[in-house]
């Protein structure tokens, strides 16, 4: 399962460094889809962290809340490759 995963991080980090290095306003908008989901990935997380507060729970018992909320997944599942793509761009980049 984790070579799958990888392997999958791997091709959509590729397809992601590759559209943002050619044209530029693939790269316009990979950035402004990863600040709107690097935004909705912080509320989701934050909010969890508040409702914890006010409940006056352990935020370990209540992790999970955050854990299965899908704007948290769905903006992660974007987050990730965006940055490794990010990241290889900036090496590659850098190196010339």
């Amino acid at each position: 399962m984790y070579i799958m995963i990888a392997a999958g991080l791997a091709i959509v980090s590729v397809a992601l460094a590759a559209a943002g290095g050619k044209y530029e306003k693939a790269k316009r908008g990979l950035d402004g889809l990863a600040c709107l989901a690097a935004f909705v990935f912080f509320v989701a997380v934050s909010g969890a962290v508040l409702k914890t507060l006010l409940d006056d729970t352990v935020f370990m018992t209540e992790v999970h809340s955050v854990l299965l909320n899908p704007a948290f997944l769905i903006s992660g599942a974007y987050l990730g490759p965006y940055g490794v793509s990010r990241l290889a761009l900036l090496a590659a980049w850098r190196g010339k």
